[in-house]
């Protein structure tokens, strides 16, 4: 059951603090939800999921519109989201911000999370059965109107579409708005609830990564995670593991799955439900280690495609150009 799942008071103080721009008395929604707003300004409190629904079902009673949950989410902005959206705006790429909102929901809800699929497409994993009401729907449009506005955000891009939005809940009276904001076709009653932005769109490049920055705020969310009883932030080990079996060429699933104790399946489930693969995650950590190297000048180019467990230099070429759509030379021309 919903009542079974938390979310971070922070939320429900977004919620509460956006829609006074709407004209909705947020007061008057937390007394027909049966909420105390003074909750919400507690950043350690954990709320019910399901008042969160409530209180999203009154805003709904005083503005009875198709796009609420695209006009609350346009009014957000990654500061709202604490650490995580901090991390966000120092990511290198969209994709690895989208990764960082996937790893780090955890610190939002225990509830079910998403998995970012190897296509671009973010997917909310689904509870089973879903529950029949209003807000579980605005909470669900909200969670992938938050996500591209986001992203738009970070990457400077406001003409930033997704290639298609699904939603697994049925389609409200007028669905005009959410083909205009999201701009691309968008599926109700679908099989899955997903914003599938393409593989393109990973690639974008965050005009504000900083990677020293991003490097100790990914390890403030995993010290947070840890206390919230994370099992020893199993895709830090495994990029550890990584960095450590490049130089001896492309590093095997079952060899880090040994260094870990456990099975080659186990861990590829274990990386599924962290919401990323084996594939994947060697990708993004060779992408992040080459944008250090290659930036260390006193590193040959050669030297730097042996150490990430290239065969040939060409193949480090290439791929150093689809991370960062430049080549190794011009990335560290560039300073």
């Amino acid at each position: 059951m919903a009542a079974a799942f938390t979310i971070s008071s922070g939320a429900i103080k977004k919620l509460l603090d956006t829609i006074p721009a709407l004209g909705v008395d947020a007061t008057a929604v937390c007394v027909e939800a049966g909420f105390s707003a003074d909750v919400a300004q507690d950043p350690d409190a954990r709320v019910p999921l399901a008042t969160l629904h409530l209180l999203w079902e009154a805003v709904l009673a005083r503005l009875p519109r198709p796009d609420l949950a695209l006009q609350v989410a346009a009014q957000y902005a990654p500061g709202d989201y604490g650490l995580v959206g901090f991390l966000c705006l120092n990511s290198a790429t969209l994709r690895e911000a989208l990764e960082h909102i996937v790893r780090y929901s955890r610190l939002w809800t225990d509830a079910p999370g998403m998995v970012l699929t190897p296509d671009g497409s973010l997917e909310l994993l689904p509870r089973e059965p879903l529950p029949a009401r209003a807000g579980y729907r605005l909470a669900q449009e909200t969670a992938l109107a938050e996500i591209l506005h986001g992203a738009r955000v970070v990457s400077g891009d406001a003409t930033l579409h997704p290639q298609r939005v699904e939603f697994a809940h049925r389609a409200p009276k007028d669905v005009a708005h959410h083909v205009a904001w999201f701009g691309c076709p968008v599926v109700f009653d679908a099989a899955r609830t997903a914003l599938c932005l393409g593989p393109d769109a990973m690639t974008l490049t965050l005009p504000n990564h900083n990677a020293q920055l991003g490097a100790f705020l990914r390890t403030l969310a995993n010290e947070a995670l840890a206390k919230r009883g994370d099992p020893g932030g199993l895709l830090e080990r495994v990029r550890n593991l990584l960095a450590q079996e490049m130089p001896k060429g492309v590093p095997d699933v079952g060899v880090v799955a040994r260094q870990l104790s456990m099975g080659e399946r186990t861990l590829r489930r274990r990386l599924e439900e962290e919401g990323t693969s084996f594939r994947d995650l060697l990708d993004d950590t060779r992408a992040e280690l080459a944008r250090g190297y290659v930036k260390d000048r006193r590193l040959p180019l050669s030297e730097v495609a042996f150490m990430l467990g290239f065969s040939e230099q060409s193949a480090f070429h290439r791929a150093f150009k689809r991370w960062t759509t430049m080549t190794p030379a011009a990335w560290r021309a560039r300073g």
